[in-house]
């Protein structure tokens, strides 16, 4: 089998049980995890560290607020092409009345998804968003199947909806 280099990703969640989930369960497949609790903190990271990929809370409630790490991020001409992903995890009530809003809003700024769970799945996640990493550094979560989401970069929102949960996953156009 042929050694492929793995992601560097970076994760910005504000609750510790996240940062460890996300954190954990892109670790298991062989990816480079760095994880921050600020924008802050991930902004004096960015500065000196390349990343592959950056999942961001969408309810972070310090040093600002998403769009406007967002647009920090995407500004930066040397960080503009890391994809960017937009994570709501366990949204508070309203959350799900502001997620077309927040999603469209996401997708401006020039997020690459925006994945809102419900309940935390680790294959679902991974599945959302390896194929956003250079294809010599996805880790060992493909083993050959695809996914049943619907990557067809048409410009429609897809929603993935999972048998075994009951969480639905609305994911931005390539």
């Amino acid at each position: 089998m042929v050694n492929k280099m793995t992601a560097k990703i970076l994760i910005i969640m504000e609750h510790d049980e996240q940062r460890k989930e996300l954190g954990g369960c892109l670790q298991d497949v062989g990816h480079v995890v760095t994880t921050v609790n600020t924008f802050h903190n991930a902004m004096e990271i960015l500065q000196g560290t390349d990343f592959d990929l950056i999942v961001c809370d969408v309810h972070l409630q310090n040093d600002g607020s998403v769009f406007d790490f967002l647009r920090w991020v995407k500004g930066d001409p040397h960080m503009v092409a890391t994809p960017f992903v937009c994570f709501s995890a366990e949204p508070p009530e309203i959350g799900k009345y502001l997620c077309d809003g927040v999603r469209t809003a996401a997708r401006a700024l020039g997020a690459a998804r925006y994945l809102s769970m419900h309940h935390f799945n680790g294959p679902t996640f991974l599945q959302e968003v390896e194929w956003l990493l250079p294809q010599q550094k996805i880790g060992s979560y493909y083993n050959g199947s695809q996914s049943e989401s619907n990557h067809n970069g048409d410009g429609q929102d897809d929603v993935l909806n999972t048998a075994y949960s009951e969480q639905t996953i609305r994911i931005l156009p390539r």
